[in-house]
């Protein structure tokens, strides 16, 4: 639950202080890279299986920007609560 509490915060930063979120599925999880003026501000990997589920359904071919990043970055707080929703049922089941 920490990893998912952490990769959630670097989530909203990213989304805070850039333009573009470029997602990328690896072996580990998913590479996240997020773009400002065409420079990288950040990039992390997201191992969290909920996570990556919910973040692989945004974007057309791992790009997320104009409409749909400000749609991401505006409802973050549903993503939030939705992969915390999730976590909790598959722990109680």
């Amino acid at each position: 639950m920490l990893i998912e509490m952490e990769e959630l915060e670097r989530l909203k930063m990213g989304l805070e202080n850039s333009q573009t979120m470029v997602i990328k599925d690896s072996e580990d999880g998913l590479n996240c890279s997020f773009i400002r003026y065409g420079l990288v501000q950040d990039n992390f990997l997201v191992k969290d299986e909920e996570l990556v589920n919910v973040l692989s359904e945004t974007g057309f071919k791992g790009i997320v920007e104009g409409n749909n990043f400000e749609r991401l970055r505006s409802n973050y707080g549903w993503l939030s609560v939705r992969v915390k929703s999730r976590k909790l049922l598959k722990e109680l089941a």
